[in-house]
């Protein structure tokens, strides 16, 4: 059965891979992008994926995307969730504004597009949430993001739970840091510290994040509702 994905974040460090990874599989892959046109362009010709331009703040340009593929006869089994934010301020230099778009990004798209895809799913279907806590360690991660992540992890437990009858399975994927995307945005002191306790010492690479996503999707058929790690053992 050929399977179709909806790659939220397709652009990203990580879900760029995770679009080429899907497509060289024979995935019908859909993903979004939202300012970066030139690496969604590029993308799209360099695989059968389909780009679509969608600001994930706007809970109704996740509503028009979901009517654009179903007027197209589109109805995604497999939603990867990989797009966020990142504010590098001080706790006490956190604004409404920063936390509100924060909550947006990372938290509210990635449930108002589970509600909308899980519609679909009557035949079962994956939903992979990607993260960076695994409630098991304290690291050093900007606030208002950190904040977002516990949503996630009760999001993912909470939608396996209500769409497990139905034979959706629903995980999320917490990484530790890696060698690009937001991960180059934190201080060079909290990176080298990262990689003092890492028990790999060194950074995952998108390569290795998108192989791990792809199984989720794809291969896995009994774990859901789990918060699994991928952090080089931290």
């Amino acid at each position: 059965m050929t399977r179709t994905a909806l790659v939220l974040g397709g652009s990203g460090y990580v879900g760029s891979e995770v679009v080429r990874r899907l497509t060289a599989r024979d995935v019908h892959t859909h993903f979004t992008f939202h300012a970066s046109e030139k690496q969604a362009a590029e993308l799209q010709a360099a695989t059968s994926a389909q780009a679509h331009r969608v600001d994930l703040r706007r809970p109704e340009a996740i509503q028009a995307l979901f009517d654009e593929l179903g007027a197209q006869g589109v109805t995604p089994d497999v939603l990867i969730h990989c797009a966020a934010v990142l504010d590098t301020s001080a706790p006490d230099g956190i604004s409404n504004g920063d936390l509100d778009e924060a909550y947006a990004v990372i938290c509210r798209s990635a449930l108002l597009a589970s509600q909308l895809a899980a519609r679909g799913m009557n035949d079962g279907g994956d939903i992979v949430l990607v993260g960076a806590l695994d409630r098991a360690q304290s690291l050093p991660i900007p606030t208002a993001f950190a904040a977002c992540q516990g949503m996630l992890s009760g999001l993912s437990m909470g939608l396996a739970k209500e769409l497990g009858a139905r034979n959706v399975r629903v995980n999320l994927l917490t990484f530790g840091l890696l060698e690009g995307g937001l991960s180059r945005r934190l201080p060079e002191t909290t990176r080298n510290a990262y990689l003092n306790y890492s028990a790999a010492r060194r950074f995952g690479t998108a390569a290795e994040a998108a192989r791990s996503i792809a199984w989720l999707a794809l291969d896995n058929r009994y774990m859901s509702g789990k918060v699994a790690a991928f952090n080089g053992g931290i």
